[in-house]
């Protein structure tokens, strides 16, 4: 499974051009890494630091969507050193390409990144690009528009090198034509199938060939070390469900907490921004943001002034306006600025790291708290999570110290706290279904020394940040050989089966033979096993046939002479087929420059996509690296 999702994730195709938008947004906790007085790192490419922050959030990105996809069986499927090697792997080879990008002096216009965000449908409302949504989606991700913007025009970047390869793939006419003339081919079918089910009624296993098998293949049947366990599971959700509610308490809590319930202040501004970049010097920006300004203390419309010359592409459209925001959200000294002015008030200019702006506060909305009673139901949620949150924190304390303290039982723990003890069936070192026994941590902690050998309670383990288990074993059930009389059966159907498919198999070649000297195909050779299929012509596109005897028709030999061709093929199910191909043909395209120019776009996509990795090879064999360790263990602070 992990070589799969390595196929999938290696290569720059993969991980740094998928789209030309990708929505990085930041992550809870990563931020610290870039802040205080050192910048962590984890590698260095041709002299350039790779920082921590750029590995964490690339590395939880994938994370989160190999959860998405594996749900629970997450810990079994996924490796994580694993999943850091193929991430780490994948994040230099990105700054490899960016490195290249830009020594080549590959740029990116701020019309080509504007039209690119407007152009991405999660940013849409009614169908057209909505600033509004556009800030709101960044906001609730954390994200500012500069920073946001400034990511993209770096993902825009890395696309040109693939299209640069692209417009440099060359596919020959000859190649073209090929590939359509073959995937328009027909061919006039007929097939016979072979049931093999009604054969498995015809076949012989005897007790020898059974025997046989058994020893032949004893590995086959060995049963894995197993474990008989009980648990206790501390849950915050039932401590919050059980807790008795006071009115009195509610309000007293309502009251002492208003910081909870309260919406902060939020702010609606417009800005102006204008670069510092290798095209124009901070003091040149400096010059331009302050004769800006003059024009619209001279009487200009700042919304006027924005959209012809801000440099932030996201709202320059808008004359600037980035909708309403809370404070915190925005880089430091732009933040600042807007929760120090009055509504209506221009700035001064304003410096942070993406040049100066000019900011203008249009709405100001005041912080409120609502009425208790409007949100009794808010507070008692709120009430009984922190109650349950302090409380689980307490039990499990109480938990840990009695399952140590009586170390070869569970019983106390469980009369102390309410909790039931579950006794499971044996279980292996694969698991089992459910959140507890599909829990990797849970299975590693019952086969444990302490806990499988010694006997001993285990420490609580942490399902999620609301649940825990303390686990014991209660019996060990050793790797055996499982005894020949309980697996007879199943060695009897598995060998009926064998032989229902070889009898199939052997049928079909005697069919073969008949068919070549001169037998016709028709239906006066159905059986109660055999079936006959008059086809016709066909293309490979028919959706009435499985895929793989679509394949296999199109596999086998073309007839010569006017002598139909005849193979065989075994299906998946177990069943055999006879193939009876009388002609071959090239068919009708209809739309021939259509399709011409699909696969001369799949040809040259297969083309381009080799000659990347080749470079993509070379650049990283090239390039100067260091990794350090750290990425190995690495996590966010939080």
């Amino acid at each position: 499974m992990l070589q799969s999702i390595r196929d999938h994730a290696q290569g720059w195709i993969a991980w740094v051009i998928v789209g030309l938008i990708i929505l990085t947004f930041a992550l809870f906790g990563i931020d610290q890494y870039a802040k205080g007085d050192k910048v962590v790192t984890v590698a260095e490419v041709n002299g350039e630091d790779v920082t921590a922050r750029e590995f964490l959030t690339l590395y939880q990105q994938q994370k989160n969507r190999l959860k998405n996809q594996f749900g629970e069986m997450y810990d079994q499927v996924v490796d994580d050193a694993e999943l850091r090697e193929q991430v780490m792997d994948a994040l230099l080879e990105s700054v490899v390409v960016r490195q290249w990008a830009q020594a080549h002096n590959m740029i990116v216009s701020d019309q080509q990144l504007s039209a690119t965000i407007q152009s991405a449908e999660v940013f849409h409302k009614d169908g057209e690009f909505d600033q509004q949504t556009y800030q709101n989606i960044l906001m609730r991700n954390g994200l500012n528009v500069a920073r946001f913007e400034q990511q993209q025009r770096q993902h825009l970047i890395e696309t040109q090198n693939r299209q640069l390869t692209m417009s440099s793939a060359l596919v020959a006419d000859s190649q073209v034509n090929a590939l359509m003339t073959l995937q328009a081919q027909e061919r006039d079918v007929n097939y016979l199938r072979i049931d093999h089910r009604p054969l498995m009624k015809q076949v012989t296993v005897t007790d020898e060939d059974v025997s046989d098998y058994y020893r032949a293949h004893s590995e086959e049947f060995v049963r894995p070390e197993q474990v008989v366990m009980s648990y206790v599971t501390l849950s915050q959700a039932k401590i919050a469900q059980s807790l008795e509610v006071d009115e009195t308490e509610l309000k007293r809590f309502y009251d002492n907490n208003q910081d909870l319930f309260t919406q902060p202040e939020e702010r609606q501004a417009s800005h102006i921004l204008i670069q510092v970049n290798e095209e124009r010097s901070e003091q040149e920006a400096l010059e331009t943001i302050q004769r800006l300004r003059q024009q619209i203390k001279d009487g200009a419309e700042f919304a006027q002034v924005a959209e012809e010359n801000s440099e932030d592409p996201g709202s320059a459209s808008a004359g600037g306006d980035l909708g309403l925001f809370q404070q915190g959200l925005m880089v430091p000294e732009f933040d600042k600025a807007v929760f120090s002015l009055a509504k209506g008030e221009l700035s001064e200019p304003v410096k942070t790291e993406f040049g100066y702006h000019l900011i203008q506060v249009t709405a100001i909305e005041e912080s409120q708290t609502p009425a208790y009673s409007t949100i009794r139901d808010e507070v008692e949620s709120a009430y009984r999570k922190m109650q349950a949150e302090q409380r689980y924190y307490e039990q499990l304390e109480t938990l840990n110290t009695l399952a140590y303290e009586q170390p070869d039982t569970l019983a106390p723990a469980a009369e102390a706290l309410g909790l039931e003890i579950v006794t499971t069936d044996p279980v292996s070192r694969n698991g089992a279904d459910g959140p507890v026994l599909g829990d990797r941590k849970v299975i590693n902690t019952a086969f444990s020394d302490e806990v499988k050998n010694q006997g001993l309670n285990s420490e609580s383990i942490q399902l999620d940040e609301t649940k825990a288990v303390v686990l014991r074993v209660n019996d060990v059930m050793p790797k055996a050989q499982k005894p020949l009389e309980e697996v007879a059966s199943t060695i009897r159907q598995q060998l009926t089966s064998q032989k229902a498919r070889q009898a199939s198999a052997d049928m079909a070649s005697e069919l073969v033979r008949s068919l070549r000297d001169g037998q016709e195909m028709s239906a006066q050779m159905e059986t109660d096993v055999i079936e006959y299929h008059p086809v016709g012509w066909m293309g490979r596109d028919h959706g009435q046939m499985l895929p793989p005897l679509v394949e296999a028709i199109f596999k086998a030999p073309k007839p010569e002479q006017n002598q139909a061709s005849y193979t065989t093929f075994a299906l998946p199910t177990g069943d055999s087929v006879v193939i009876e191909v009388l002609g071959a043909r090239t068919g009708e395209m209809p739309q021939a420059e259509e399709t011409r120019t699909q696969l001369r776009t799949a040809l040259t996509n297969l083309s381009a996509t080799a000659e990347m990795q080749a470079r993509l090879s070379a650049m990283v064999a090239d390039a100067d690296i260091h990794r350090k360790e750290n990425y190995k263990t690495i996590k966010p602070r939080l």
